[in-house]
Protein backbone atom coordinates (compact mmCIF):
# COMPACT_ATOMS: atom_id res chain seq x y z
CA UNK A 1 0.00 0.00 0.00
CA UNK A 2 1.12 3.55 -0.79
CA UNK A 3 0.06 6.91 0.66
CA UNK A 4 -0.13 10.10 -1.40
CA UNK A 5 0.68 12.69 1.25
CA UNK A 6 0.05 15.76 -0.92
CA UNK A 7 -2.57 16.34 -3.62
CA UNK A 8 -4.79 19.20 -4.81
CA UNK A 9 -7.91 17.35 -5.92
CA UNK A 10 -10.13 20.41 -5.60
CA UNK A 11 -8.24 21.94 -8.50
CA UNK A 12 -10.52 22.76 -11.44
CA UNK A 13 -8.71 20.20 -13.59
CA UNK A 14 -10.51 17.50 -11.60
CA UNK A 15 -13.98 19.01 -11.86
CA UNK A 16 -15.16 16.47 -14.44
CA UNK A 17 -13.91 13.29 -12.74
CA UNK A 18 -12.87 14.03 -9.14
CA UNK A 19 -14.46 10.98 -7.54
CA UNK A 20 -13.29 8.72 -10.35
CA UNK A 21 -9.72 9.95 -9.79
CA UNK A 22 -9.98 9.12 -6.09
CA UNK A 23 -11.42 5.69 -6.78
CA UNK A 24 -8.79 4.97 -9.44
CA UNK A 25 -6.08 5.71 -6.90
CA UNK A 26 -7.68 3.54 -4.24
CA UNK A 27 -8.10 0.68 -6.72
CA UNK A 28 -4.44 0.96 -7.77
CA UNK A 29 -3.08 0.37 -4.28
CA UNK A 30 -3.07 3.88 -2.84
CA UNK A 31 -4.58 3.40 0.59
CA UNK A 32 -4.80 7.03 1.70
CA UNK A 33 -4.84 10.45 0.04
CA UNK A 34 -4.20 13.80 1.69
CA UNK A 35 -5.83 16.87 0.15
CA UNK A 36 -3.99 20.17 0.62
CA UNK A 37 -6.00 23.39 1.05
CA UNK A 38 -3.90 26.42 0.17
CA UNK A 39 -6.08 29.28 1.46
CA UNK A 40 -8.98 29.88 3.87
CA UNK A 41 -11.45 29.92 0.98
CA UNK A 42 -10.49 26.30 0.27
CA UNK A 43 -10.67 24.92 3.81
CA UNK A 44 -14.34 23.96 3.73
CA UNK A 45 -14.02 22.27 0.34
CA UNK A 46 -11.08 20.21 1.57
CA UNK A 47 -13.07 18.90 4.51
CA UNK A 48 -16.01 18.16 2.22
CA UNK A 49 -13.71 16.13 -0.02
CA UNK A 50 -12.75 13.98 2.97
CA UNK A 51 -16.40 13.11 3.46
CA UNK A 52 -16.55 11.54 0.00
CA UNK A 53 -14.32 8.68 1.18
CA UNK A 54 -14.13 8.77 4.99
CA UNK A 55 -11.06 7.12 6.42
CA UNK A 56 -9.33 7.14 3.05
CA UNK A 57 -9.11 10.88 2.31
CA UNK A 58 -7.75 13.38 4.83
CA UNK A 59 -6.81 17.04 4.45
CA UNK A 60 -4.61 19.88 5.61
CA UNK A 61 -5.53 23.56 5.98
CA UNK A 62 -2.97 26.22 5.22
CA UNK A 63 -1.90 29.49 3.63
CA UNK A 64 0.32 28.99 0.58
CA UNK A 65 3.00 31.65 -0.01
CA UNK A 66 1.00 32.82 -3.03
CA UNK A 67 -1.77 33.76 -0.58
CA UNK A 68 0.49 35.09 2.19
CA UNK A 69 -0.95 38.60 1.85
CA UNK A 70 -4.13 37.19 3.44
CA UNK A 71 -2.30 36.61 6.71
CA UNK A 72 -3.68 38.49 9.71
CA UNK A 73 -3.46 37.79 13.45
CA UNK A 74 -7.09 36.64 13.58
CA UNK A 75 -6.41 33.88 11.08
CA UNK A 76 -5.02 31.63 13.81
CA UNK A 77 -8.38 31.65 15.58
CA UNK A 78 -10.14 30.87 12.30
CA UNK A 79 -7.80 27.96 11.69
CA UNK A 80 -8.36 26.56 15.16
CA UNK A 81 -12.12 26.83 14.67
CA UNK A 82 -11.81 24.90 11.40
CA UNK A 83 -9.96 21.97 12.94
CA UNK A 84 -11.65 18.56 12.69
CA UNK A 85 -10.53 14.93 13.02
CA UNK A 86 -9.95 14.66 9.27
CA UNK A 87 -7.58 17.67 9.33
CA UNK A 88 -4.17 16.09 9.85
CA UNK A 89 -1.81 19.06 9.38
CA UNK A 90 -1.44 22.78 8.77
CA UNK A 91 -0.25 23.59 5.28
CA UNK A 92 0.86 24.17 2.93
CA UNK A 93 2.74 27.14 4.29
CA UNK A 94 6.21 28.46 3.60
CA UNK A 95 8.33 30.55 1.26
CA UNK A 96 8.47 30.82 -2.53
CA UNK A 97 11.14 33.06 -4.00
CA UNK A 98 10.88 31.68 -7.54
CA UNK A 99 7.63 33.02 -8.98
CA UNK A 100 5.62 34.39 -6.07
CA UNK A 101 4.80 38.10 -6.29
CA UNK A 102 4.11 38.48 -2.55
CA UNK A 103 7.00 40.44 -0.96
CA UNK A 104 9.42 38.28 0.99
CA UNK A 105 8.86 40.03 4.35
CA UNK A 106 5.12 39.38 4.00
CA UNK A 107 5.78 35.73 3.20
CA UNK A 108 8.03 35.40 6.24
CA UNK A 109 5.48 37.00 8.56
CA UNK A 110 2.73 34.70 7.29
CA UNK A 111 4.99 31.65 7.55
CA UNK A 112 5.91 32.38 11.16
CA UNK A 113 2.28 33.07 11.98
CA UNK A 114 1.12 29.78 10.50
CA UNK A 115 3.84 27.85 12.33
CA UNK A 116 2.52 29.32 15.57
CA UNK A 117 -1.01 28.38 14.51
CA UNK A 118 0.12 24.81 13.84
CA UNK A 119 1.55 24.59 17.33
CA UNK A 120 -1.70 25.89 18.81
CA UNK A 121 -3.64 23.36 16.73
CA UNK A 122 -1.27 20.53 17.73
CA UNK A 123 -0.70 19.61 14.09
CA UNK A 124 2.44 19.03 12.00
CA UNK A 125 3.19 21.47 9.20
CA UNK A 126 3.40 21.00 5.44
CA UNK A 127 6.17 23.33 4.29
CA UNK A 128 6.54 24.79 0.80
CA UNK A 129 10.05 25.95 -0.10
CA UNK A 130 11.11 27.10 -3.53
CA UNK A 131 14.48 28.81 -3.97
CA UNK A 132 14.23 29.89 -0.33
CA UNK A 133 16.24 27.51 1.84
CA UNK A 134 18.55 30.35 2.91
CA UNK A 135 15.61 31.97 4.72
CA UNK A 136 13.59 28.85 5.49
CA UNK A 137 16.20 26.93 7.45
CA UNK A 138 16.87 29.73 9.98
CA UNK A 139 13.12 29.89 10.71
CA UNK A 140 12.97 26.12 11.20
CA UNK A 141 16.10 26.16 13.40
CA UNK A 142 14.64 28.95 15.53
CA UNK A 143 11.34 27.15 16.11
CA UNK A 144 12.32 23.48 16.06
CA UNK A 145 16.05 23.23 16.70
CA UNK A 146 16.77 20.99 19.68
CA UNK A 147 13.08 20.21 20.21
CA UNK A 148 11.77 16.67 19.95
CA UNK A 149 8.59 16.37 17.86
CA UNK A 150 5.39 15.47 19.69
CA UNK A 151 5.07 12.82 17.01
CA UNK A 152 7.87 11.40 14.91
CA UNK A 153 8.11 14.53 12.76
CA UNK A 154 7.44 18.24 13.18
CA UNK A 155 6.23 18.26 9.59
CA UNK A 156 7.24 17.68 5.98
CA UNK A 157 9.12 19.77 3.44
CA UNK A 158 6.82 19.23 0.48
CA UNK A 159 8.34 18.59 -2.97
CA UNK A 160 11.84 18.71 -1.53
CA UNK A 161 14.23 20.32 -4.02
CA UNK A 162 17.29 21.16 -1.96
CA UNK A 163 20.85 19.90 -1.69
CA UNK A 164 22.20 16.90 0.20
CA UNK A 165 23.21 19.14 3.11
CA UNK A 166 19.78 20.79 3.18
CA UNK A 167 18.09 17.40 3.08
CA UNK A 168 20.14 16.16 6.02
CA UNK A 169 19.49 19.32 8.02
CA UNK A 170 15.74 19.19 7.42
CA UNK A 171 15.72 15.57 8.56
CA UNK A 172 17.83 16.43 11.61
CA UNK A 173 15.34 19.16 12.52
CA UNK A 174 12.56 16.58 12.54
CA UNK A 175 11.10 17.05 9.07
CA UNK A 176 10.15 14.44 6.52
CA UNK A 177 10.96 15.12 2.88
CA UNK A 178 8.23 14.89 0.25
CA UNK A 179 9.22 13.11 -2.97
CA UNK A 180 7.09 13.46 -6.10
CA UNK A 181 7.26 13.41 -9.88
CA UNK A 182 10.57 15.28 -10.28
CA UNK A 183 12.48 12.40 -8.66
CA UNK A 184 11.64 10.38 -11.79
CA UNK A 185 13.16 12.90 -14.22
CA UNK A 186 16.46 11.69 -15.72
CA UNK A 187 18.26 14.98 -15.06
CA UNK A 188 17.44 14.95 -11.34
CA UNK A 189 20.14 12.62 -10.08
CA UNK A 190 21.29 15.29 -7.54
CA UNK A 191 17.78 15.31 -6.06
CA UNK A 192 17.76 11.52 -5.76
CA UNK A 193 21.16 11.64 -4.07
CA UNK A 194 19.89 14.25 -1.62
CA UNK A 195 16.94 12.08 -0.61
CA UNK A 196 19.19 9.04 -0.21
CA UNK A 197 21.57 11.13 1.92
CA UNK A 198 18.71 12.00 4.28
CA UNK A 199 17.75 8.34 4.57
CA UNK A 200 14.62 6.36 3.82
CA UNK A 201 13.30 7.08 7.32
CA UNK A 202 12.90 10.72 6.25
CA UNK A 203 11.01 10.22 2.98
CA UNK A 204 7.28 10.29 2.22
CA UNK A 205 5.59 9.97 -1.17
CA UNK A 206 3.40 12.60 -2.81
CA UNK A 207 2.11 13.63 -6.22
CA UNK A 208 1.17 17.32 -5.88
CA UNK A 209 -1.66 16.41 -8.29
CA UNK A 210 -2.52 17.85 -10.78
CA UNK A 211 1.02 19.23 -10.95
CA UNK A 212 4.43 17.51 -11.27
CA UNK A 213 3.60 14.36 -13.23
CA UNK A 214 6.19 11.57 -13.36
CA UNK A 215 8.45 11.20 -16.39
CA UNK A 216 6.03 8.80 -18.08
CA UNK A 217 3.31 11.47 -18.04
CA UNK A 218 5.25 14.67 -18.68
CA UNK A 219 2.90 17.32 -20.02
CA UNK A 220 -0.20 15.55 -18.73
CA UNK A 221 -2.33 15.90 -15.62
CA UNK A 222 -0.89 14.16 -12.59
CA UNK A 223 -3.19 12.22 -10.26
CA UNK A 224 -2.73 10.26 -7.02
CA UNK A 225 -2.44 6.88 -8.78
CA UNK A 226 0.82 8.21 -10.26
CA UNK A 227 2.48 7.95 -6.87
CA UNK A 228 3.39 4.39 -7.89
CA UNK A 229 5.85 5.75 -10.47
CA UNK A 230 7.49 7.88 -7.79
CA UNK A 231 7.76 4.86 -5.50
CA UNK A 232 9.31 2.71 -8.23
CA UNK A 233 12.04 5.25 -9.05
CA UNK A 234 12.81 5.84 -5.39
CA UNK A 235 13.15 2.11 -4.77
CA UNK A 236 15.84 2.06 -7.45
CA UNK A 237 17.60 5.06 -5.93
CA UNK A 238 17.63 3.54 -2.45
CA UNK A 239 18.53 0.08 -3.72
CA UNK A 240 15.54 -1.62 -2.10
CA UNK A 241 12.65 -3.60 -3.51
CA UNK A 242 9.23 -2.09 -4.11
CA UNK A 243 7.70 -3.74 -1.05
CA UNK A 244 10.36 -2.34 1.29
CA UNK A 245 10.01 1.14 -0.17
CA UNK A 246 6.23 1.02 0.16
CA UNK A 247 6.37 -0.25 3.74
CA UNK A 248 8.87 2.39 4.84
CA UNK A 249 7.22 5.40 3.21
CA UNK A 250 3.76 4.31 4.33
CA UNK A 251 4.96 3.98 7.92
CA UNK A 252 6.60 7.40 7.65
CA UNK A 253 3.40 8.98 6.30
CA UNK A 254 1.30 7.44 9.06
CA UNK A 255 3.71 8.79 11.66
CA UNK A 256 3.78 12.22 10.02
CA UNK A 257 0.02 12.70 9.91
CA UNK A 258 -1.09 10.42 12.73
CA UNK A 259 -3.01 8.22 10.31
CA UNK A 260 -4.57 4.96 11.48
CA UNK A 261 -2.89 1.69 10.58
Amino acid sequence: MLIDTHAHLNDARFDEDREAVIDRALASGVGTLVEIADAPADWGRAKALCRLRPGRVYCTLGLHPYHAAQWRPGLEAELLAAMAPEVVAVGEVGLDYARCSVPRPVQLEAFRGMLAAAKAADRPVVVHCRDAFADLLPVLRERYGGKSPARRYHGVVHCFSGTEDEAKECAALGFALGADGPVTYPKNEPLRRALVAAGLSAVVLETDSPYLPPQSKRGKRCEPADVAAVAARLAEAFGVDAEALAAATTANARSLYGLPV
